[in-house]
């Protein structure tokens, strides 16, 4: 969801029954994630990530604020994606960034007590709706825009594939109708379309030749014509002689010339057609 006016944006927006949740999700795979009070390690280096979660909550929570026109709370999360372990070392009480296993992260937000009433969800709903609660060229933060160029991606490269099974030392597995969901896209065959080696289809410049070829011709014979009705200034001219000779032969290599060039050029649409 692109925020403010540049290129700054925040991967996830949840907001529901539970609260209003500003996702930031990182991918790390096969990495050791540690957290403390103030910094989140991912192989024993420190990472800017806890900075960056919050953040973006205080922006979502200063927008939707302006726009309901009441204080608006707003949950940041770190969904850790492809991670070998996560350990939290911070007190339960005080974590003003929730860092969750991405596997489990649809669980543990269905998980959540509910803390918003309906009218004040409905009215978060829609101030989050409005592009230009977000950014200031409303098209950029245009919900339903984004999503159909989603889709788009989607049926060109698939879903991706989930990460292997693995254990978790924060949470125990769960799985929802949306993670099965997902794995029923990712185990689809990719949509992709795939273009066969060596049909890459005739090529413009093969129509120019032959047209061109075929102008040759035609041009000759218009030559040899003028040539021949030209007033003959000796006794014997042989070159009016020769075209009345030729001439049903010209006639009948005119209408062939043509003839072959447009025959060349129906095939040539017509293998085109076949490779698109």
């Amino acid at each position: 969801m692109p925020i403010g006016a540049g290129t700054k944006d925040v991967d996830h927006l949840v907001i529901g029954p539970g609260g209003v949740f500003a996702i930031n999700t990182k991918h790390h795979v096969g990495a050791s994630i540690w957290v403390g009070d103030f910094v989140l390690r991912v192989n024993n280096a420190n990472t800017h990530h806890m900075k960056q979660a919050l953040s973006d909550g205080r922006d979502v929570a200063r927008r939707l604020t302006e726009k309901v026109g009441f204080p608006v709370r707003i949950v940041s999360v770190l969904a850790i994606l492809g991670a070998t372990s996560i350990v939290d070392k911070r007190d339960a009480n005080n974590r003003p960034v929730s860092v969750v296993d991405a596997d489990n992260l649809v669980a543990w937000l269905l998980a959540r007590p509910p803390q918003l009433g309906e009218s004040t969800l409905g009215l978060i709903k829609l101030a989050a709706e409005e592009p230009e609660t977000w950014h200031v060229d409303p098209r950029a933060a245009d919900t339903l825009r984004v999503m159909q160029r989603f889709e788009r991606l989607v049926e060109q490269v698939g879903m991706p594939g989930a990460p292997p099974a693995r254990p978790s030392r924060t949470q125990p597995t769960a799985s929802g109708p949306r993670r099965r969901a997902l794995a029923r896209r990712a185990s689809a065959p990719s949509r992709r379309p795939v273009r066969p080696s060596g049909r890459s289809g005739p090529s413009f410049g093969a129509l120019l030749k032959l047209w061109f070829g075929t102008a040759i011709v035609l041009v000759a014979i218009l030559v040899f014509r003028s040539i021949a009705n030209q007033p003959c200034t000796t006794g014997i001219c042989l070159v009016p002689l020769f075209y009345q000779g030729l001439k049903p032969l010209l006639v009948l290599g005119v209408i062939a010339s043509i003839g072959i060039g447009a025959i060349g050029t129906l095939i040539w649409i017509v293998r085109r057609a076949a490779n698109r």
